[in-house]
């Protein structure tokens, strides 16, 4: 019996109005609830890739791939275990402005190796990008200490270990 964990599926398509919604949809019917859902620029112009995590068992990533590849401007999908692929994120952290007293700020960042991106009279923001988990503990010990306003994430960013040439070779 397969165990749910953590797939993601990448998606190349063409950069055509309603993809998006069409891509989603396949989730929707299944009830598949989508964790993180990224899209950006391929190197080839005028291919945008789709970056879905989700968590499943593998039959049903099997599944979801298969219906993916089934919608129109979509050119392959495929799906991946996250410790398959080098993936990580990007997170900024608005905190409060107590963060900067005492040593707070630098007993942080030993632990947590960040970057201060801007200061105003009311918050700091701070930029981590790391593993998942390193996002999470950041945003936890932030929370356990007051600190914490406000946190924006990329999602996973992944790259593949074959190019987008080499994955789209017989389809471009």
């Amino acid at each position: 019996m397969d165990k749910t964990k953590e797939y993601i599926i990448s998606v190349f398509t063409e950069n055509h109005p309603g993809i998006l919604f069409r891509i989603a949809s396949v989730f929707l019917r299944r009830k598949i609830n989508i964790e993180t859902f990224k899209v950006s620029d391929s190197p080839v112009k005028g291919i945008s890739l789709f970056t879905i995590v989700v968590f499943v068992d593998e039959a049903m990533a099997r599944t979801l791939v298969q219906q993916i590849n089934k919608v129109v401007d979509v050119l392959k999908a495929g799906y991946y275990t996250a410790e398959g692929q080098l993936s990580q994120e990007v997170a900024l952290f608005k905190v409060r402005k107590a963060v900067l007293r005492g040593d707070t700020l630098e007993a942080i960042s030993r632990k947590h190796p960040l970057r201060l991106l801007q200061m105003n009279g009311e918050y700091v923001v701070l930029r981590k990008s790391g593993y998942k988990e390193e996002i999470d503990a950041l945003r936890d010990e932030l929370k356990e200490r007051g600190l914490l306003m406000e946190l924006s994430r990329s999602g996973s960013i992944i790259l593949h270990r074959e190019t987008v040439e080499e994955t789209m070779t017989g389809i471009l």
